[in-house]
């Protein structure tokens, strides 16, 4: 599969679009190692605001789009390399796509990556990091993965504790590299520091300039993590709605995040932004119940996992959206209730 990718985009101007959080950006910076001495020239950018790449999104002499951890527009002309573990129904040059992958980067290391790669400790450690950073559990890793990162990066695979709660040494940096697209709505400058370095050091020790921006920006959050939220309960699900100019409903929803699912929304410059989150043992798939208001809200667009998922939509919406939402929850209630 590697040397399929490598002939396509061989001599072309390439545009990769990735999803702003860790997985889409550690994804898109495996990828760009793995072409750049092939392509012509590479384009990168990241978005999750909305979840969709769209014409806007590729510079007028791309002749080609890679779109990874993120849903391509079926608008767009170009030809289209899709890497991803979320469905898409759109026209492609070439699909690598299981979305019973627990992470884009997971994807790339077990469908692109061969051999000599795969030992790569850099390559090892970009693709841990997308995966813990798509809520994945380091015990979940593939064996192989797992012996190959206590061999190639020991340090990163020490176990931490911290107010009583055990993690890995890598775990810590999965929320730096959200900290782009959480403060300036834009992984971007993560994902230009994964691109010119070729080991984590940089990162993980903090002396590479981009990385230094990245930690300002955690701390300049710091503050933002421990908003209060009004909770509203429907069912079995909690949600809560939000005004901030900082990205920051997906950890508001992971912090309020109790015995069932929890949405948070946050309205900003015109849109809703909304986080959905689902605790392990929930029965619920998050991707799926948003998928539900594609055709009912005007310009929606969302998506995600069964435990993870984001959306957005014109705050204009927002009735109407807690309307359906109401009533979508009812039809699940009266469906259990029937099945029972």
């Amino acid at each position: 599969m590697l040397n399929k990718l490598r002939n396509i985009v061989k001599d072309r101007i390439v545009q990769i679009v990735s999803h702003w959080d860790t997985d889409g950006i550690t994804s898109a910076a495996l990828v760009y190692h793995l072409i750049r001495d092939y392509a012509k020239k590479i384009y990168t950018k990241t978005k999750g605001k909305p979840f969709l790449v769209e014409k806007e999104d590729i510079n007028e002499d791309a002749e080609l789009l890679v779109a990874i951890d993120i849903i391509p527009s079926n608008k767009i002309k170009k030809e289209i390399i899709y890497i991803d573990h979320h469905p898409s129904n759109v026209s492609c040059k070439l699909k690598i796509h299981d979305e019973n992958a627990k992470s884009a980067s997971l994807l790339i290391y077990e469908k692109i990556l061969e051999k000599e790669q795969k030992e790569n400790p850099y390559f090892i450690f970009l693709t841990i990091l997308g995966f813990v950073g798509d809520n994945g559990k380091i015990n979940d890793l593939p064996i192989e993965l797992k012996e190959l990162a206590n061999e190639k990066i020991p340090d990163l695979m020490k176990i931490r504790k911290l107010n009583g709660r055990e993690f890995y040494e890598i775990e810590r940096f999965a929320p730096l590299l959200n900290s782009g697209k959480r403060h300036n709505w834009s992984g971007d400058i993560p994902l230009e520091l994964l691109k010119c370095i070729d080991s984590h050091e940089p990162l993980t020790v903090g002396y590479h300039p981009l990385a230094v921006h990245l930690y300002n920006y955690k701390n300049a959050l710091k503050h933002y993590y421990f908003s209060q939220v009004d909770l509203v309960t429907v069912g079995f699900l909690d949600y809560a709605i939000i005004s901030c100019d900082k990205n920051i409903q997906g950890v508001l929803a992971a912090r309020y995040m109790k015995e069932r699912p929890i949405m948070v929304m946050n309205k900003y410059n015109g849109e809703i932004i909304g986080s959905l989150r689902v605790p392990e043992n929930f029965d619920f798939d998050a991707g799926e119940f948003l998928s539900r208001f594609r055709d009912k809200i005007p310009n929606f667009v969302g998506g995600g996992h069964e435990k993870a998922g984001g959306f957005s939509f014109d705050s204009k919406y927002l009735e109407l959206f807690l309307l359906l939402l109401k009533e979508n929850i009812e039809k699940m209630f009266s469906s259990d209730l029937n099945v029972a």
